[in-house]
């Protein structure tokens, strides 16, 4: 067997470059409930920032450029996020009358890196590195995850968000949490019934 020349990798056999494990591929971070509901979290803030104190809150208190740290991943799940093998396409050649898409496996990092790249550029050169969530990273985010506008709106999803926030992660867990929810106490001194 020679040299793999492909510029295809098989995910099945495919090694992360810092760990040598099997590399994660989409599917296994679909197949962790709550890490792709924090994902979601994550697409949902980006999608209603302007109008969502919640979605405002967490976001504004991620460290990573590309918005996954906490509070909503951990650091190892952020690594294993911005790892994650995904399916991407890019043009053969730019000049050429019949683009021909070639079908690549990249790290979800070196795929919005690549979708960003003129923009890193520009802002560099300002100072200011990080994108705008809304407009710049939600419809890259909304393709490298499989997701639709739609699935941000999922009823279930919106419930849960609503009860739970991030649900119950270590640490920040005021930036976490979902819209309050205030009980009304009964009068004191009154018997009931």
């Amino acid at each position: 067997m020679g040299k793999h020349n492909n510029p295809l990798i098989n995910p099945i056999t495919a090694l992360s470059d810092v760990s040598m494990r099997p590399a994660t591929m989409l599917s296994d971070i679909r197949s962790n409930p709550d890490l792709w509901y924090r994902i979601q979290v994550l697409l949902h803030d980006l999608s209603t920032v302007g109008h969502d104190l919640s979605s405002e809150k967490r976001l504004s208190v991620t460290t990573n450029e590309l918005y996954i740290s906490a509070p909503y991943f951990s650091e190892a799940e952020a690594t294993q996020i911005l790892s994650t093998l995904i399916e991407t396409s890019t043009l053969s050649d730019e000049n050429s009358v019949a683009h021909s898409p070639k079908i690549l496996i990249a790290s979800i990092q070196d795929t919005i890196h690549q979708r960003l790249a003129n923009f890193f550029d520009k802002r560099k050169a300002s100072g200011d590195s990080r994108p705008c969530g809304p407009h710049d990273m939600l419809p890259i985010y909304l393709d490298v995850f499989k997701l639709q506008r739609q699935d941000l709106k999922d009823e279930r999803f919106l419930g849960r968000l609503r009860r739970s926030g991030l649900g119950d992660l270590p640490k920040t867990p005021d930036v976490r949490d979902g819209p309050v929810e205030i009980v009304k106490q009964g009068k004191k001194g009154k018997k009931g019934r």
